[in-house]
């Protein structure tokens, strides 16, 4: 678990090599559950182990593909920078989008809803953000 926290995620930051937890998903799940945390009915930690964890514990364990390697989905690999649905068009169109707009793209998630794509953006500026937004034929939330 060390290893996870150190990295913020199953993936070391360095070569995007999976580890996964040398224990069963049952006894990592005893070790959530045994945060006294856990019995307080209104903590937050309560809530994010029952309905975040469920959401992730198979990326967590999973060693087949595409849960193997970071990389593009439509390159057989998973990110969090970006949702499944995602293409290499897209993910052009969203660079020349955030380069026309002076946004750096490692500060930035992107995810397809649709026809729209959402990106976030790790800063505390909100001037940028902006609804519907359409450049290249593409609409955006910004």
């Amino acid at each position: 678990m060390a290893g996870f926290f150190g990295n913020l995620s199953n993936y070391h930051s360095f070569g995007h090599n999976k580890f996964v937890p040398e224990l069963s998903r049952d006894t990592f799940k005893t070790i959530l559950y045994s945060n006294p945390m856990y019995k307080n009915q209104d903590a937050f930690y309560k809530e994010v182990v029952d309905t975040l964890y469920p959401q992730v514990e198979e990326e967590i364990f999973n060693e087949d593909k595409p849960y193997n390697q970071i990389n593009f989905p439509d390159e057989g690999g998973i990110t969090g920078y970006f949702s499944r649905s995602m293409t290499k068009e897209d993910l052009g169109r969203i660079k020349r989008f955030l380069a026309s707009r002076d946004i750096d793209l490692l500060n930035t998630r992107a995810f397809k809803y649709g026809d729209k794509i959402v990106i976030t953006i790790g800063s505390i500026d909100t001037y940028r953000c902006k609804k519907n937004m359409e450049f290249e034929g593409q609409m955006f939330d910004l």
